[in-house]
């Protein structure tokens, strides 16, 4: 499989990190707008367990294009902050947020108590211990200086605060080519082990409330992209579109390559309620 090895990584390796990766139209065709796994499921299950009251200020850090931070918003009524570093998809979300905005005014419901503000983990543009909650993910991996994200997010928490945290996690190591290939547009590239995760919570003066395995999500999340490469595919043939820039076979290849990994325990996907002191 080296021709497909050497095809995918010339055609899907980012030039920052995965996050450019997705900012990619045809990988929004084919990945939709949950770019996490578990998606919107697995999102209400963090949120309920943070266990936060209408009305709290809650940040959605690494808000991508908007899809959780709107659901935030919008059914529990929080006043939430999205925060990117991506223009991209800052400016993707804020256009969905202004039509959802029109359609409010229309139909006269509460608004939406909603904003998105550019920024990194590591300098996040709120005042200390002004934050009631942080959402974060699929995103904590893609960060360079994750203890200094961490120390961030305690500052602009509360006392009292709370951190709903999903992320891939890693058991031992993974095979060379998929560290090679697969790593760099999967989140997988930095991602850590969880008693490594642990240790970075509890350093960061954080208390675990609670945690699970998430991975039947992440496989779930697999097949869907499996699913949606065979309808492009065979859309583009049908209706005489172009294909995406990237050899669709190899790209189904290192998706069961990927799952393999997964079924074997190497690569998991964990969820974390965090409670801040």
């Amino acid at each position: 499989m080296q021709i497909a090895e050497h095809k995918l990584a010339r055609a899907a390796k980012p030039a920052s990190c995965c996050s450019d990766f997705y900012e990619q139209d045809w990988v929004r065709q084919i990945a939709g707008d949950n770019f996490h796994p578990g998606g919107e499921a697995l999102t209400r299950r963090t949120v309920e367990a943070m266990e936060l009251p209408a009305g709290s200020h809650v940040l959605d850090l690494g808000c991508g294009t908007g899809t959780t931070a709107m659901l935030l918003a919008r059914d529990w009524s929080y006043r939430v902050s999205g925060v990117d570093p991506s223009v991209s998809n800052l400016t993707r979300a804020q256009s969905r947020l202004e039509r959802a905005r029109s359609v409010s005014a229309a139909r006269q419901p509460q608004a939406l108590a909603l904003q998105y503000v550019p920024g990194r983990a590591s300098a996040l543009p709120f005042r200390d211990a002004s934050v009631d909650g942080v959402l974060s993910e699929c995103s904590f991996s893609l960060f360079a200086d994750k203890p200094r994200a961490l120390a961030e997010i305690r500052r602009v928490l509360r006392p009292g605060g709370r951190l709903g945290l999903t992320d891939m996690a890693i058991n031992g190591s993974l095979p060379q080519d998929i560290q090679d290939v697969i790593a760099p547009w999967t989140c997988l590239e930095d991602a850590l082990d969880r008693s490594h995760l642990l240790q970075l919570f509890l350093r960061a003066g954080f208390v675990i409330n609670s945690e699970g395995d998430e991975s039947r999500g992440l496989r779930s999340m697999i097949a869907t992209l499996k699913r949606n490469l065979l309808v492009l595919g065979a859309g583009a043939i049908a209706g005489g579109i172009a294909l995406p820039p990237i050899d669709v076979e190899a790209l189904r290849y290192w998706l069961d390559r990927l799952a393999g990994e997964v079924n074997s325990g190497v690569i998991t996907y964990l969820r974390f309620n965090l409670y801040c002191p």
